[in-house]
Order: C-alpha cells, then sequence, then structure tokens
C-alpha cells in the first residue's frame, strides 16, 4: 500500500514538472495552445495530486504559522494591485485614446448621461434601477465625467474585485491562500478580457457578491442582507447566482443536526426573503420589464440549452486560456470535495460549472463567474503543493505565474478599440439641426452602441438622438433579419422614412456612398449621409 503512494506521489510531480514545460513553452510561442489536451492532462494531474497530499497538511489549514512571511505578502499585495492596473492601463497607453474599451462604451455612456432623464424602454429593459441610480449619482451629483468614469474608475472596480477576493480567501481559507488568490486575479486572461468587454455592472456584482460571502460566514446577517439587496439591484446574472448558491447552501445545512443549527437556518431563510423582496421592489412600475422579459429566456434556456449564451468568449477558448492554473484549481476542486469543506463557495462553484458545461442561460457569460471560483481554487491547490515540497512547488509557482503574466501582457499590449479615432471623432461632432425629429441608421453593429452614446458629445450639450439599429435601442422599425438584409443590399430607406413621417433619416457609414448611384442619399457630414427621397 505505502509503495502505491509512493508510486502516485512521484507520478504526480513528475506529470506536473511535464506540465510546467509545456506552459512555458507556450507562453514563450514555442507551442501552441491547442496543440494538445492540457485539459485531460491537468485532470489526471489533479486526480494523483489528491492522494499525493499528506492528511495533517490539510488539517493544519487555519494554523497560525503562515508559510509566507508577513513582509513578503506585503509585497505581493502591492504587486497584485500594480499589475491589475498596469494591465488595464497598457491599451489606453498603447493606442494613444482615450475612447473607453469595449463594445459597451457607448451603451454605458448613454446610460450615465441620458439614461436617468430618457427612461428609453431598452435602458428599463436591460439596465438595473441600482446601477442606474448609482451612475447617474457620480455623474450628475458629484459631476464625475463620464469618461472618466468609464476608464479610471472602472479600473478602480477590478482592484475593489482584487481586493474582494483576497478578503474572502482570507476568511474562507487563510492569510497564505488569499494573497495567492489576489496574485493568479491580477495576472489572469480571461478576468483581463472580462475589462476589455467593459462588463461594468459584472465588476461591480462581483465585488459585492464576494463581501456578501464572507459577512455571511461571519454570521453578520445585516452586512450580507444589505449586500444581497445590492446585488439584486445592480446585476441580475449575478443575483441569479447568489440566489441559487445560497438556496443551496441553506438547504444542505438546514440537514445539519447540531445545535443552534435551526437558528441559524431560520437566520437564513428570512435574509433571503427579505432581500428577495426589496430586490423586487426597485423592479416595479417603470422597470417591471427588466423582470418580465427575463422570464421566457431563462425557462427556454433549461429545455432547448445553448440558446441564450451571452456574449463572452467559448467553454473551449476558456479551457486553453487557464492552462496555467487549471490543474492547481482541479486539485483544489477535488481537495474541497475529500474533506467536505461545503461552505456556499462549494455550491457556488458547482452551480455555475454546470450552467456553463450544460448552457443553460447565459452560459458564456457565466464564465466570468466559474473563472473567479476556478482562481480561489487554484491558490488552494497551491497552497498545498508548497505545503508539501515547498521548494520545487515554488519554482513550479514562479514558472505558471510567469507564463501567465506574459500570457496576459500580450493579450494587453493586443488589445484595440473597437473604432478607430477617425470613426470616433465623426461620431462625437455629429450635430443634427433637429435632433428629436432625426433619426440615424446605423450601417453597422460595430457603431450602434458608439453611435447611441456618443453622437454629439464633442459639442457638450446632452443631446441624445434616435439611433435606429438591428435588434437594438427602440427604434428598430424593421425588425426581422431578412428585413434588414434587403435593407443593407440596396441601402433604400423609404421603409423606414414611412414609419417615421415628417422626420429627417440619416445613415451613418464610415464606408461612404456613391451618392451618384444613390441618388437619394447627400453627404451631411463626414461618414453621415441624409435620405432625401
Amino acid at each position: 500500500m505505502e509503495k502505491h503512494k509512493e508510486i502516485i506521489h512521484s507520478s504526480f510531480w513528475q506529470l506536473l514538472s511535464v506540465y510546467v514545460i509545456f506552459i512555458v513553452a507556450i507562453a514563450f510561442g514555442y507551442m501552441h495552445k491547442y496543440s494538445l489536451h492540457f485539459n485531460i492532462l491537468a485532470l489526471i494531474i489533479a486526480f494523483l495530486g489528491v492522494y499525493s497530499i499528506k492528511k495533517e497538511y490539510i488539517h493544519d489549514l487555519f494554523e497560525d504559522k503562515n508559510l509566507i512571511p508577513k513582509k513578503l505578502h506585503v509585497l505581493i499585495f502591492i504587486l497584485s494591485i500594480l499589475l491589475i492596473i498596469s494591465f488595464r492601463t497598457i491599451p489606453y497607453i498603447k493606442n494613444g485614446t482615450d475612447i473607453p474599451i469595449g463594445y459597451d462604451a457607448g451603451l454605458y455612456n448613454y446610460i450615465i448621461e441620458h439614461g436617468f432623464q430618457n427612461m428609453d424602454l431598452w435602458i428599463r429593459t436591460g439596465v438595473e434601477p441600482g446601477f442606474l441610480y448609482f451612475m447617474t449619482f457620480l455623474n450628475s451629483i458629484l459631476n464625475i465625467p463620464s469618461n472618466f468614469l468609464l476608464i479610471h474608475v472602472f479600473i478602480l472596480f477590478n482592484v475593489l474585485l482584487g481586493v474582494s477576493i483576497y478578503f474572502f480567501s482570507k476568511e474562507y481559507f487563510n492569510d497564505d491562500v488569499a494573497i495567492l488568490s489576489i496574485l493568479i486575479y491580477s495576472i489572469s486572461t480571461i478576468q483581463f478580457e472580462v475589462f476589455t468587454y467593459l462588463y461594468y455592472k459584472n465588476i461591480i456584482a462581483l465585488s459585492l457578491l464576494l463581501f456578501s460571502f464572507y459577512f455571511l460566514k461571519k454570521q453578520n446577517y445585516i452586512a450580507f442582507t444589505i449586500l444581497g439587496i445590492l446585488i439584486g439591484i445592480t446585476h441580475r446574472p449575478t443575483f441569479y447566482i447568489f440566489g441559487w448558491s445560497f438556496l443551496a447552501y441553506t438547504l444542505f445545512n438546514s440537514f445539519k443536526k447540531y445545535k443552534f443549527q435551526t437558528k441559524i437556518t431560520l437566520i437564513n431563510v428570512a435574509s433571503g426573503i427579505i432581500i428577495l423582496s426589496i430586490s423586487l421592489l426597485f423592479y416595479l412600475g417603470k422597470f417591471k420589464p427588466a423582470i418580465i422579459n427575463l422570464i421566457s429566456p431563462v425557462l427556454t434556456s433549461f429545455v432547448d440549452t445553448g440558446t441564450a449564451p451571452g456574449t463572452f468568449v467559448t467553454f473551449l477558448t476558456y479551457q486553453f486560456s487557464i492552462l496555467f492554473y487549471l490543474p492547481l484549481s482541479l486539485l483544489g476542486l477535488f481537495l474541497l470535495i475529500k474533506e467536505k469543506k461545503f461552505s456556499i463557495f462549494f455550491f457556488f462553484t458547482i452551480i455555475t460549472g454546470i450552467i456553463v458545461y450544460f448552457k443553460f442561460f447565459f452560459f458564456n457569460r457565466y464564465i466570468i463567474f466559474l473563472d473567479i471560483s476556478l482562481i480561489l481554487l487554484a491558490a488552494y491547490g497551491l497552497y498545498f503543493l508548497l505545503k508539501s515540497k515547498k521548494n520545487l512547488a515554488f519554482i513550479f509557482m514562479i514558472l505558471l505565474l510567469s507564463s501567465g503574466l506574459i500570457l496576459t501582457f500580450n493579450t494587453a499590449i493586443n488589445t484595440k478599440n473597437i473604432i478607430s479615432n477617425e470613426v470616433f471623432d465623426s461620431i462625437s461632432n455629429i450635430k443634427l439641426p433637429n435632433p428629436s425629429s432625426s433619426y440615424i441608421i446605423s450601417i453597422s453593429s460595430q457603431f450602434s452602441p458608439f453611435l447611441q452614446g456618443y453622437t454629439g458629445s464633442s459639442i457638450n450639450d446632452r443631446v441624445s438622438y434616435q439611433i435606429i439599429a438591428p435588434g437594438m435601442f427602440d427604434y428598430d422599425v424593421l425588425k426581422t433579419e431578412e428585413r434588414w438584409n434587403i435593407f443593407w443590399e440596396d441601402l433604400n430607406a423609404s421603409e423606414i422614412q414611412d414609419n417615421y413621417k415628417n422626420s429627417e433619416i440619416y445613415l451613418f457609414t464610415p464606408n461612404g456612398i456613391d451618392t451618384s448611384e444613390n441618388i437619394c442619399y447627400t453627404e451631411h457630414l463626414k461618414n453621415l449621409y441624409k435620405w432625401s427621397c
């Protein structure tokens, strides 16, 4: 028996050594990340690893003695914060622009500057009231410019997510796991990708979620309840996973038979009811569509999986983007299961994993949540490797983290804006004589959010324009893909003009229009053509 354990132990470290060499080769471009099934190798390594970790290392997880000295702990924390900020600053410095990164930049700019005043249907359907009120307060009351909110304040919220990861890990694991967690987060390519998509609400809500779990562990139910409500009014997908995780955790623990468990279960149920009730109050009236319009796609996703992916990287891409910590994450998960540490974090991980793997509602977007879990689990797995063979594990840690650092740096320097400075300038300089009776057709979805959010922004008159774009906003009169395809073939805007009589119709296209062939169009401004038939 001892001989078999020794073989497993030896095989684990040998395979991990091979894996580390492969990852370093990928980081330096000597090997393509899709060339081998590294996910299978990572799974084998994790299986071997869980049987190689000695029980005494697991049982002393919460002992006072730390592996990482306090001074080094502080230095790593500072380094992690600097890395988070630096990676997210690189695209702006390299591209020499102050246009916010991400497709959603225009949407958020409109939400901040015009959402509260106009209350468009797409705002009331897709934007949570808490986020709208918060951004309006920062912009209108505190006079923080929208561009500053979308660049600098958003970077600070990315830092806040890192800090929430640190305190969460500190409470659920220990100081060493906490510092390793924020370090891995700081160089996570996937979390940097979240930044490039400008998922503002997602980042804020994830921070709130981790802090809520932190206070739940401390049995501070008032703070937990307040944070739960804030999640509910800030980001519905986060609230969705928060609710399922808390429900599963409460039900699981209700079956435990020890003193005060009934009391704790009742407190959990009461907190859940209060959180749900107060959160729903914010969606009454104007924001009712935000709830009603979600019912059908959520229910449909359970029957017809894969129908509502959400915009983010695919699961296949994700698997190959986390290679430098994937075996550590799997090892951490197996150790949690082996030691039966079924906290709310465990249920959060399992539920997000099920949503992503089985392609339920918003499955691609829930990769963001799953990745946070795997980062925490990777730190947990790495901690035990350091306990087992400190020197060798430390070398592996440096090599793996350096590989992740290189990959994320390469991603950062290659990150570009969705549109060029020239196109952005032409959008921001649009000023129409009758904005209330003027409609601008977007030639491509690439430009639609920017037209909605930045048209006329250089004029600084806070005027919003009606944008006609396929499947977006409130003025899509063509509605179907077939009718839009017909329009794109000949650019005949007569049907749109018929729907908006006595209005001026414009077409925005950086590709230009040959007005000698399209005689119904005349150039009004750069990239903007007026329909005159």
